[in-house]
């Protein structure tokens, strides 16, 4: 009998402290890239604070999917506490009045200064001046490169393309190997427009006008880019692939290069394996000194009830912090937001050192410009228009010319006037 009651005893007073455990929903997306890495993150800060306990929701394919269940939750009561954004969208949750701004939590903390958060990272997840997300992974565009197929066509693998010009030559050369070996893919559709945001900025082009009211890519800058993309398709027999086909090509080693985002790399790298030799290099530019797209995802703050937003404030620093990040980093491709990390020989410094590939990303930081988003109601719905377009020019149904203008009216039509 005293064993029963003292079991009871025990599990009442189990039972009592889970109950007291302060439960935050978490919404993130893309599981292909992120599920190893936020169960890991989850996993570990509920070690070392169990009073909080982290709820991953059902993840999201894409960032405009996280945008949009965030938008429905809110129509239905649902919002989820913490939702990773893309930072190009978050403008969307701002304008709406649905996330929360930090900029208080971070006036509270009394060694912010010692916790190695990145200034310029910080700004990236900022709107209107303001603090609204915490960088989780930001990432930039990079070129992979098959050596052993570079070195079969004669290319030269110490002296890779710089150009996308040199790119469509070693293209040609790859292409007459013949068999399965096909010369190029760049994934066009990832998620926001994002490579073509950065074929546009590296030709010096520029998304929308200053005010944003209207769309500013129907430019000199605008049509290289989007000629560029034509070339792909027409002169290097790239192939109309989705983002999916074209990685399994890639790493299946019957693709030369690739063009993507560095938060492939770990997945892309595991993938090949033995294969062959795997290298990148920076994304190919017209010039040295023209802007490259980065962006990725931001911790956002939307529950409204104090002792959730202590325990979701918690929550989000360590997503930022050092040991977080470092997990981050070495699951992913993505660049890490904490200085600490990236300087602790322990954490990320030895790593970087032993992984040429992955400082690739890194060395192209100092020319970022940030992701931009669409502002208004339909955000979402003009990434879509972009896409479709894109795929017009891709599969060779549409001149660039022509798909230029059409893009420019479908988007200034889904701007706010």
């Amino acid at each position: 009998m005293f064993r029963f009651f003292l079991g009871a005893l025990v599990a009442t007073l189990i039972g009592g402290s889970a109950s007291a455990a302060t439960e935050i929903n978490v919404l993130y997306g893309l599981p292909w890239l992120f599920k190893e890495t936020h169960e890991t993150i989850a996993r570990e800060f509920m070690a070392e604070n169990p009073g909080i306990k982290v709820n991953l929701l059902a993840p999201a394919k894409s960032y405009e999917e996280v945008v949009t269940a965030v938008l429905r939750g809110a129509v239905a009561g649902s919002v989820p506490d913490v939702a990773f954004c893309g930072t190009n969208l978050m403008g969307v949750v701002v304008d709406r009045a649905l996330a929360q701004p930090l900029d208080q939590f971070i006036n509270d903390e009394k060694d912010w200064a010692k916790q190695g958060y990145i200034p310029g990272m910080l700004a990236t997840s900022q709107v209107d001046g303001k603090q609204y997300g915490m960088p989780f992974a930001l990432s930039t565009p990079i070129a992979y490169y098959n050596i052993d197929i570079v070195k079969r066509a004669g290319g030269d693998p110490d002296n890779l393309p710089k150009t996308w010009d040199d790119v469509l030559a070693l293209s040609e050369k790859i292409n007459k190997l013949g068999g399965d070996t096909k010369s190029m893919f760049i994934h066009w559709q990832t998620t926001g427009n994002y490579l073509w945001q950065a074929l546009l900025f590296t030709n010096g082009g520029k998304l929308l006008t200053e005010d944003k009211k209207k769309a500013a890519f129907n430019s000199p800058e605008g049509m290289r880019a989007l000629t560029a993309l034509h070339d792909f398709s027409a002169r290097a027999k790239m192939p109309n692939y989705t983002r999916e086909q074209g990685r399994q090509d890639f790493t299946a080693g019957m693709l030369g290069m690739q063009f993507s985002s560095s938060a492939e790399l770990t997945l892309v790298t595991k993938q090949i394996g033995s294969k062959f030799e795997l290298r990148t290099a920076p994304f190919p530019t017209p010039r040295l000194d023209t802007k490259i797209v980065s962006g990725g995802a931001t911790a956002m703050l939307f529950t409204k009830d104090k002792d959730k937003q202590k325990a979701a404030w918690a929550y989000m620093k360590y997503l930022s912090g050092a040991r977080a990040q470092t997990i981050m980093a070495r699951l992913t491709g993505y660049i890490p937001s904490n200085q600490i990390a990236i300087d602790t020989p322990a954490m990320l410094g030895d790593y970087y050192a032993k992984a040429p590939n992955a400082r690739t990303s890194l060395q192209q930081l100092p020319r970022a410009t940030a992701w931009v988003g669409f502002p208004g109601d339909n955000s979402v719905k003009i990434i879509d228009v972009i896409t479709d377009n894109l795929e017009s020019v891709v599969a060779l149904r549409a001149a660039p010319k022509d798909a230029m203008v059409r893009m420019e009216a479908e988007v200034n039509a889904l701007l706010p006037k």
